[in-house]
């Protein structure tokens, strides 16, 4: 297969779409495929070429796929790595500005993705639960308070120093002290 042939560009733009761009998310081959309209058995073989490219992951048996940094480059779409925590902060204003929204946003995220590796009692996880809840509800204000929002993370970060992933841990300190 030809890496610019039409259609398998737009097969990748999307896996792109669905994936928004991100090399750690999978999604169905043939959810890809149908937007398409191809059948399950072309789409099978649009992906397994591109796989076999580099520019799309095979990230399940059923046919979970993702996009490549690769695939990125062949669609010309810019690769911006995301900062890291230890340069991140939520602010020292009252409310949370745009920045601040995102990384507690992707905080979240990291937190929840780690939760299958943590073992605790049911009461600990049920604590974790809420202080998600508690993150999530704030971030519905217009104005989400930076001090609520920190005290929460302050009180996550207690159980990540003790039963979670040391990242998890060192990036929820990083924006406790911001």
């Amino acid at each position: 297969m030809d890496p610019v042939n039409p259609e398998a560009k737009a097969f990748l733009f999307e896996l792109y779409t669905q994936t928004k761009g991100d090399t750690k998310k999978q999604v169905s081959t043939n959810d890809v495929g149908a937007v398409l309209g191809l059948e399950n058995t072309d789409a099978g073989s649009m992906a397994q070429d591109l796989i076999i490219q580099g520019y799309a992951e095979l990230k399940t048996l059923s046919g979970g796929i993702g996009i490549t940094i690769q695939g990125l480059e062949l669609l010309q779409i810019k690769i911006v790595p995301e900062p890291s925590f230890e340069t991140m902060s939520l602010g020292s204003g009252p409310v949370l500005e745009n920045q601040g929204k995102k990384i507690v946003e992707k905080i979240i995220q990291d937190i929840k993705d780690s939760l299958t590796q943590i073992k605790q009692t049911y009461a600990q996880q049920e604590e974790l639960v809420i202080d998600i809840k508690t993150i999530e509800i704030q971030m519905l204000s217009p104005s989400p308070k930076t001090k609520i929002i920190r005290e929460v993370l302050r009180s996550l970060h207690k159980n990540f120093v003790t039963f979670g992933p040391e990242d998890v841990s060192k990036a929820l300190n990083s924006l406790i002290i911001s």
